[in-house]
């Protein structure tokens, strides 16, 4: 069992003063984040409460699936936060064992599944690693969710794990806007604010790639960005393989 903290910031703090305030930066950013899930919530619950005679069961289906959807991003907006709280403090646990990297990928690609979002997943067989399985299915997780706002809603997402050399390599690639050179490095910081033109009203804790990479190293490995081979934006986490 490994305990990390602090990956992929500055280095180590040496005020009191200075840790106030990236936890004071953390309460204000996940405030402003649930806001928006919580007015949506409480606007559609209470339509439906008002009007629920007068609606069709598709108009009360499609109020349901909505008030999940931002019920789902309320989680992740809160399990981002918890999940830097828990880096900065050193107490994130790990329990690094030998998993088969196929099987976390389709299980994290299966759940990140809306039904309306297309993902073409291409996995190779038996590549196995020493890793978290729960930490890296919610890295998986990051980078899907991350292609899936920055991506037109009928586009397709490709997922992919292959070998190259000693490593395997989990590729998430989209059709977005991609992401240009100089901002490469940028998007991997606390709280990446960084939007591409069009998408600036996207929401975000600007944590979610900071959390991938944080957790990619803490298995020897790193997450980095590329284009993608039709457009687009392609994130890449390279992990070292058994042995």
């Amino acid at each position: 069992m490994t305990e990390v903290g602090d990956l992929g910031s500055a280095p180590e703090q040496s005020t009191d003063a200075h840790e106030s305030s990236r936890r004071a930066d953390l309460v204000a950013k996940l405030t402003h984040e649930i806001r928006g899930p919580v007015s949506t919530i409480r606007g559609l619950t209470g339509t439906t409460l008002k009007h629920y005679e007068r609606l069709s069961d598709d108009e009360r289906k499609e109020f349901v699936q909505l008030i999940r959807h931002e019920a789902d991003r309320l989680e992740r907006a809160v399990e981002q936060v918890a999940l830097v709280l828990k880096l900065d403090a050193g107490s994130l646990r790990f329990d690094i064992r030998l998993q088969d990297l196929g099987d976390i990928v389709r299980e994290a690609a299966r759940g990140a599944e809306t039904g309306d979002r297309p993902f073409e997943v291409d996995v190779a067989e038996g590549l196995q690693a020493p890793a978290d399985r729960t930490h890296m299915g919610s890295l998986i997780r990051q980078l899907l969710d991350n292609a899936m706002l920055f991506s037109p809603p009928d586009a397709p997402i490709e997922v992919h794990l292959r070998r190259e050399g000693n490593d395997a390599l989990i590729e998430v690639i989209d059709r977005g806007p991609g992401i240009p050179p100089d901002k490469r490095q940028a998007v991997f910081e606390r709280f990446a604010d960084w939007r591409p033109p069009g998408y600036e009203d996207r929401p975000g804790t600007g944590l979610g790639l900071f959390i991938c990479r944080a957790i990619a190293r803490t298995h020897r490995g790193d997450a980095s960005i590329a284009d993608g081979p039709a457009g687009g934006t392609m994130l890449i986490v390279r992990l070292p393989l058994e042995g």
